[in-house]
C-alpha cells in the first residue's frame, strides 16, 4: 500500500495537471512540489521578461486569495512573486524572473532602480504590489523590446 505522501504527491500532481489543462496556462520553467505543506512552487525564469512576468499574470487570473509583492536583488533582478489558491485548496508560490536592464532602469545611488520613471525599487525590500502595476511593467517591457529590435535592424 503507497504510503501517505505518495499518495499526497500523485493528488496534488493530477490537481496541478488538470488545473492548467483546463485553463490553458503557459507552461512554467520550474515546478517544486511539497507534499509537506501541500503546496506548489512554480517559476518564470526563461524567454522574454516580459513573457516572464506575463505568464506569471496569466497564472493568478486563474487563481484566489492572491498576494503579489515584487523586489530587486543586489545582480539588479527583479522577482515577482504571487501567492495564491486554486478552487480545489491547492496553495501556489509564482515567481518570474527579469533583469531590470529590460525594463529600462535608471540606476540610483544607494543601488535602488526607478522602472518606467514611475517604479522606485531599492535592493533587498519585498513590497507590495498591484496587478495593474506588473501589467504595466509587462507592456513597458514589451515596448522596450520592440525599440531594441528596430534598433538592431537599423543597425545592421
Amino acid at each position: 500500500m503507497p504510503s501517505n505522501s505518495s499518495r499526497s504527491l500523485d493528488r496534488i500532481i493530477r490537481t496541478l495537471r488538470s488545473f492548467m489543462r483546463s485553463t490553458g496556462l503557459p507552461r512554467p520553467d520550474r515546478v517544486f512540489i511539497s507534499t509537506v505543506t501541500g503546496s506548489v512552487q512554480v517559476e518564470f525564469a526563461s524567454g522574454a521578461a516580459s513573457d516572464r512576468l506575463g505568464s506569471l499574470l496569466l497564472w493568478v487570473t486563474r487563481l484566489d486569495g492572491v498576494t503579489l509583492t515584487w523586489s530587486l536583488h543586489a545582480d539588479h533582478t527583479l522577482i515577482v512573486a504571487a501567492t495564491a489558491r486554486n478552487a480545489a485548496g491547492l496553495r501556489f508560490d509564482l515567481t518570474a524572473l527579469a533583469a531590470v536592464s529590460d525594463f529600462e532602469a535608471t540606476p540610483g545611488r544607494d543601488g535602488s532602480v526607478v522602472l518606467a520613471g514611475t517604479f522606485h525599487l531599492a535592493p533587498s525590500v519585498a513590497e507590495s504590489v498591484t496587478f495593474e502595476e506588473v501589467a504595466r511593467l509587462v507592456h513597458l517591457g514589451r515596448v522596450v523590446a520592440a525599440r531594441r529590435r528596430v534598433a538592431g535592424a537599423t543597425a545592421a
